[in-house]
């Protein structure tokens, strides 16, 4: 008489609206157990902006994949991520390096859609992210929070082909339904990157995020660093990072759909601008943890200087990026010597766009001038979304469009002093056209 074949219990779990979810399918204290720190204190560093980002993503233990594809000047961000795992004898992190870009992004679906609660990162640049385009546009409604990918920002694909640090890739892919966070600065850039999985895996959001920084300027240049312990930056995530609610390709019953009628587009479109809109609330609060806990500052809308507490201002600058530290150090003389109140906002949060918050800040501005660093038609994108936020003022302040630093030039402070005084000219009463190009203290 055969013996009768033992069956295995079947395992535990239950139905969520997208299938049936089986926690117990992957076992992620154990990938959290075989993660290697790169880190057990506080330490003090050189390192450029590939560098900072690179680090912060090894320090995740759920970065367990890294897929990429080489491309100036985001390169060495891959680059240094192979050398870490290289050292790593025995280590369970992999890198793979892929044939091209868009099969970096359909490489991050699958990874990303079987185990919603690691986190898949990579790093792009300019033509790199613009080769992406179909896959990123399904990721931005796919609820696939725990992709990371980073933009190494470079003039996209244009003549004549420029390969430095210049944000036209990624205004160029606003409506591609990433949260697009831009950094300046290594120390901004690694605290940001560890931050973005919090915000983007967070349940109430559950959308992919692009941090981002600008090419050679911070990629390729190196100045101090603070990294934290290992065990901090997991103290700190795991905080925000919960189970995801809904089952993924492993641990579900569950399939990611690709095609609609109109008669259901609509719900997947309203879904997709709610839970963008939370990046509102629950930005603020992941940054204001952060701070408690590493003593820096953490997601922020915007970096200020110079508004006083009634926000009263003649001059406002806006705009986004490590020029901005030049504005920052010339505003004081510049203020002197003109007799005007001048402040400055440089923009993080790109998209979902703080209309409300941008409003707030500017609203007693007389004048505000907006610096756009990327080549687009009409007044810029940047432009545009201030003039959004500050339309249903009753006093809108005089909104005056230049652009600066395209390709990834430097923004001197003669410069600076130029597109001030064009500001103040409007102020004045001269009338200005509707956009305006600086280079080296001239308008072109």
């Amino acid at each position: 008489m055969k013996e009768p074949i033992a069956t295995a219990a079947p395992m535990p779990h239950h139905a969520t609206p997208s299938g049936d979810l089986y926690p117990d399918a992957v076992r992620l204290e154990r990938v959290r157990e075989a993660h290697r720190a790169l880190y057990t204190e506080r330490e003090t560093i050189t390192a450029d902006g590939n560098a900072a980002a690179a680090l912060a993503t090894l320090q995740m233990w759920r970065c367990v994949l890294y897929a990429g594809f080489p491309i100036t000047p985001s390169t060495k961000w891959m680059e240094t991520v192979a050398a870490h795992i290289a050292k790593q004898v025995g280590g369970k992190k992999r890198v793979k390096l892929m044939e091209a870009e868009h099969a970096v992004a359909d490489y991050l679906v699958g990874a990303a859609a079987a185990c919603r609660d690691l986190v898949f990162p990579t790093a792009t640049s300019s033509v790199g992210l613009d080769h992406m385009t179909e896959t990123t546009r399904s990721l931005g409604a796919s609820g696939l929070g725990n992709v990371l990918l980073i933009d190494v920002y470079r003039a996209t694909a244009n003549f004549p082909l420029c390969i430095e640090g210049d944000p036209s890739d990624t205004l160029a892919h606003r409506d591609d339904g990433f949260i697009q966070i831009a950094c300046r600065g290594k120390q901004q850039i690694y605290d940001t990157v560890l931050q973005a999985p919090c915000l983007g895996m967070h349940h109430d959001v559950l959308t992919p995020t692009m941090p981002g920084y600008y090419g050679i300027k911070d990629s390729h240049r190196n100045a101090r660093l603070i990294v934290e312990p290992d065990a901090e930056v997991h103290a700190f995530q795991d905080r925000w990072i919960q189970p995801c609610p809904l089952p993924g390709l492993v641990n579900g019953d569950t399939a990611f759909g690709t095609c609609v009628t109109s008669r259901h587009f609509q719900g997947f479109k309203v879904s997709q601008k709610r839970r963008m809109e939370r990046v509102l609330h629950w930005l603020p609060q992941i940054g204001a943890d952060f701070e408690r806990q590493f003593g820096r500052p953490g997601l922020a809308f915007f970096d200020t200087t110079g508004f006083p507490d009634d926000g009263a201002v003649d001059l406002a600058i806006v705009t986004m990026g490590p020029d901005f530290g030049t504005f920052e150090a010339m505003r004081e003389q510049y203020a002197a010597k003109s007799g005007l109140r001048v402040a400055g906002v440089a923009m993080r949060l790109l998209t979902p766009f703080p209309r409300d918050a941008v409003r707030k800040r500017l609203e007693r501005a007389k004048a505000v001038v907006v610096v756009n660093q990327a080549h687009h038609h009409g007044r810029g994108h940047l432009t545009l979304d201030v003039a959004d936020a500050l339309a249903d003022l009753a006093v809108m302040p005089r909104i005056i469009s230049v652009f600066a630093g395209l390709g990834g030039a430097d923004v001197s402070q003669a410069t600076w002093e130029r597109m001030l005084d064009h500001g103040r000219a409007a102020l004045g009463g001269t009338t200005v056209p509707p956009w305006a190009i600086f280079h080296e203290g001239r308008q072109l």
